[in-house]
């Protein structure tokens, strides 16, 4: 088996979107992509206050293979989210987010890929007060929502990623660091004009892969670890570590494609660095599988996900064990329809329902979802 099954199993994870390069395309070529993502969130009463949540967001992206071993790709979305209380009165924020241009190079053909990555400032900035529980509604590791950030201010990445073969597996090791600029996030409190400027973050990712019978198993693992932040050119907060374990395993059962996948995300706990205090540690756990069912041309692929949430903050106290913090089981499906040889529709429909936990008094607030998309790929 060759190394280039794992080189972007490996990658797509640490250092580009797995979106972009799942699109194989020959030198030369500009890949096109856009769309349309409507997401909304219900909730029982409960939790603050909140009753819903609602976001629409537009992506765009273009994809220059300008040779068979060099690529660039500039993606970004525009957004618009509102967040709805129990009276009725409602916040929003629309805008552009960070767009982010990359360049991907393969040093050495299936071993050897070189990346650098960088965020321009484009993204909506300066939120009032008001607008700040808009932000941390969208900002979740349970509930996905297709923008989960609008701005973090300038930033540089640049990655290295290598794979080789070892018996029946294929191996990869990738590195990266990210070097964050400063912005202004807020326009209308005692902190109006102040800079923030996040820690920068060392990332390294393992990954593994092989053919299991007709099937393939693909693991990895991903530490990360960051700098403080500062807020008005003073240490602010120090994040914790934080570790992602991941599995997949993909096989055919008849016509049918099926794949069986599993990722666990755990941030250690953060510091306050002004008053010493520290945050809670999260985790969350998620287990889904994805069939894939041939028709024709097109593909319809449903997919069924479950997400376990588990938080430090337990009844309002930080603390050195793990309490319950949410449950969200999702329904979807997504068809990519081909239109000609150059042109693609891919539709989605997801639907979920889950639980929140109010950390103040451990009451489980139920809440029902709903999504739907359409995403357009063209080639040239």
């Amino acid at each position: 088996m060759r190394a280039a099954r794992t080189l972007p199993f490996l990658t797509a994870a640490v250092l580009f979107p797995a979106s972009l390069l799942a699109q194989a395309a020959p030198a030369g070529s500009t890949t096109g992509f856009g769309g349309v993502e409507a997401r909304g969130l219900s909730f029982q009463s409960g939790l603050g206050g909140l009753k819903s949540v609602t976001e629409i967001a537009v992506p765009f992206a273009v994809v220059w293979q300008a040779s068979s071993r060099f690529t660039l790709d500039l993606g970004g979305r525009y957004a618009s989210v509102s967040r709805k209380d129990s009276t009725g009165a409602s916040v929003s924020i629309s805008g552009l987010t960070d767009i982010q241009a990359r360049g991907v190079y393969q040093i050495v053909p299936d071993l050897a890929v070189v990346t650098v990555s960088v965020n321009l400032p484009t993204g909506v900035t300066k939120l009032t007060a008001a607008q700040l529980p808009v932000a941390n509604a969208i900002a979740s590791d349970m509930i996905p929502f297709p923008v989960a950030n609008f701005a973090s201010g300038f930033n540089v990445t640049t990655g290295l990623a290598l794979a080789v073969p070892v018996g029946g597996w294929a191996l990869g090791l990738a590195g990266s660091y990210r070097a964050n600029g400063s912005f202004t996030p807020i326009s209308d409190t005692g902190a109006a004009g102040s800079s923030y400027k996040a820690g920068g973050e060392f990332r390294v990712r393992l990954g593994a892969d092989r053919i299991v019978g007709q099937g393939r198993l693909s693991l990895g693992f991903t530490y990360s670890s960051f700098g403080e932040d500062e807020f008005g050119n003073s240490p602010l907060f120090q994040s914790g570590k934080r570790f992602i374990s991941q599995a997949s395993w993909n096989f055919p059962i008849g016509n049918l494609g099926l794949a069986l996948y599993a990722w666990d995300l755990y941030r250690a706990a953060g510091s306050v660095i002004v008053d010493t205090t520290s945050t809670e540690k999260r985790n969350v756990l998620a287990v889904g599988v994805v069939v894939s069912v041939q028709t024709g041309r097109s593909v319809l692929r449903p997919q069924v996900e479950f997400r376990n949430y588990s938080t430090g903050l337990c009844l309002g106290a930080v603390t050195s064990q793990l309490c319950a913090g949410g449950k969200l089981a999702s329904l979807g499906a997504r068809y990519q329809i081909p239109i000609g040889g150059r042109v693609s529709l891919l539709p989605l429909v997801r639907l979920d329902v889950g639980n929140v936990v109010n950390p103040t008094n451990g009451q489980a607030v139920s809440f029902t979802g709903w999504s739907l998309g359409l995403t357009l790929r063209t080639s040239m």
